[in-house]
């Protein structure tokens, strides 16, 4: 295979790896609590095993090793519901408790279930700072979430949101839009530390949206897109180059 072909080829990997990366920030511009996800890239100088007769001792090459989060916080839209909640800082989350053990989230959308429970939009219990599930019951009346996540109504404390921090949030695995596990630490490689966070500055009856940025990613698609076409051309010209030379050299011999 010719050289521009094994750089257009990791060009265009590396571009549909862009493409399907904006599509999932777009589809979630308007999901509570999303981070955009962005593209890690890194390029190589490979060696060519046609050097001694094309001339040509390497060619750099480029491929996305990985994404990462931007963490920046989303707009905070006030909704004036009282068991909505927003963090006002960024590497904050609420604990919750799924089938998978507890995991974490910015996604502050939280409701009643039939018994009383309060849970997040998926169902899942939304944990106190005891770990322990949060109930109301039905003489419960106008509810208070402080900034520290002291929960209260008109009948007293009910008892307090776990929000907690960790020491490095890209390392959190993905498991939903907006629910993140935190690897265990013990080993020292590759994992989190959690820390409980005393006040963490929630917002009552408000939501963090997306911080997707969706004219940024349109024109991004947009970029991507053109580059992509402009790549696809170069191969195609080169492929016709290729054409050509066999034809001519099999008139030659002919």
């Amino acid at each position: 295979m010719e050289n521009i072909s094994y750089i257009a080829l990791s060009r265009q990997s590396t571009l549909r790896s862009m493409m399907n990366n904006i599509s999932q920030n777009l589809a979630n511009m308007n999901t509570t609590g999303y981070k955009e996800q962005r593209m890690m890239f890194t390029d190589w100088v490979a060696k060519n095993g046609d050097a001694p007769f094309r001339g040509e001792r390497e060619i750099s090459l480029v491929q996305d090793i990985s994404q990462y989060r931007n963490t920046t916080v989303g707009n905070i839209e006030h909704t004036n519901r009282p068991l909505d909640v927003a963090l006002s800082q960024p590497d904050m989350f609420f604990a919750v408790e799924t089938p998978s053990g507890t995991q974490y989230t910015r996604n502050g959308n939280f409701s009643l279930d039939p018994g009383g429970q309060l849970i997040t939009n998926d169902g899942y219990p939304v944990l106190s700072d005891a770990g322990q599930p949060i109930f109301f019951n039905e003489a419960d009346g106008q509810i208070e979430i402080k900034g520290d996540g002291t929960v209260s109504t008109d009948t007293g404390q009910i008892g307090k949101l776990q929000t907690i921090t960790v020491d490095n949030v890209q390392r959190m695995i993905v498991t939903g839009d907006t629910l993140y596990s935190a690897p265990d630490n013990q080993d020292g490689n590759n994992g989190v530390t959690i820390q409980q966070v005393d006040n963490p500055g929630i917002v009552q009856g408000a939501l963090e949206k997306s911080n997707v940025n969706p004219i940024s990613a349109m024109t991004q698609m947009i970029d991507v897109l053109r580059t992509y076409q402009s790549v696809t051309r170069s191969v195609e010209s080169e492929n016709e180059r290729m054409r050509n030379m066999v034809n001519k050299l099999g008139d030659i011999r002919a």
